[in-house]
């Protein structure tokens, strides 16, 4: 081996040590984030407050869903519209499942996980031929402690512009997290939104609806087995909450 190729070898062994050392791995030319150590694993278990997990199983930028979905003849469809972040982007989710029924048709609209009600609000177009707009917005406000008065702002905001005959408004999900990195108590922070969301509707005559309850304990957690981060629910969970969705967007049409 020439000196050159030792000295390149030593240098490329000494930069992975350093990444090692520091929570990274490389893996070919990407270099992945800090692994869940150990000591974060036992403290979740002793019942300390957990501290706040990214979701890596999907990159974010592939959680994105905007515009009309579903194919075939939709015809004498409901017609609606969506404003939601996670539970309504990511690949499993209701609106995902909802997508192949054909009397109903998502005409419109966007959806982006870990997005606030006001990073959505700048996103979304107006859609005034949506029967119904499905507004799922406010569990990353809660995240992030924004107060609930100005997420319930924003929530009316996005329903202006959006232009639609007629809104649904949806409670935030349960939550198995009582804490996050903005020093929010998340559990907490989704049954307080819920019910600031429901108010909301009623004053306004917009329908509202919870397609949690069948997964909701009594504490705002998610029923053992329902969710497989504690924030979103699993494939099977997320069959049922469309159900509860299509629904409720029949009826809020009507």
């Amino acid at each position: 081996m020439s000196r050159t190729r030792r000295l390149a070898l030593i240098a490329s062994i000494v930069t992975s040590a350093c990444l090692v050392a520091g929570g990274s791995f490389v893996v070919g030319s990407v270099v992945l984030g800090p692994a869940r150590t150990a000591s974060a694993e036992s403290a979740t278990r002793s019942g300390l407050a957990p501290v706040e997990r990214a979701d890596t199983r999907i990159p974010v930028r592939e959680q994105v869903v905007t515009g009309a979905l579903g194919s075939g003849d939709r015809s004498g469809a409901v017609t609606f519209a969506y404003a939601g972040d996670s539970i309504t982007a990511r690949p499993d989710s209701w609106l995902h499942v909802i997508e192949s029924d054909t009397r109903l048709h998502a005409v419109g609209g966007y959806a982006h996980s870990g997005y606030r009600a006001d990073q959505v609000l700048r996103e979304i177009g107006p859609v005034p031929t949506a029967d119904v707009l499905v507004v799922e917005l406010g569990t990353n406000d809660v995240n992030q402690a924004v107060p609930t008065a100005t997420t319930i702002a924003n929530v009316d905001a996005v329903v202006r512009k959006v232009g639609a005959q007629h809104v649904l408004v949806v409670a935030g999900p349960p939550s198995d997290w009582t804490s996050s990195r903005w020093g929010a108590d998340r559990r907490t922070g989704q049954l307080v939104l819920s019910r600031a969301l429901e108010r909301d509707a009623a004053e306004h005559g917009w329908s509202s609806v919870d397609p949690f309850t069948e997964f909701r304990q009594e504490d705002g957690a998610w029923v053992r087995g329902s969710s497989p981060d504690g924030i979103h629910g699993t494939a099977a969970s997320n069959v049922v909450i469309a159900r509860a969705m299509a629904s409720a967007i029949t009826a809020a049409a009507r």
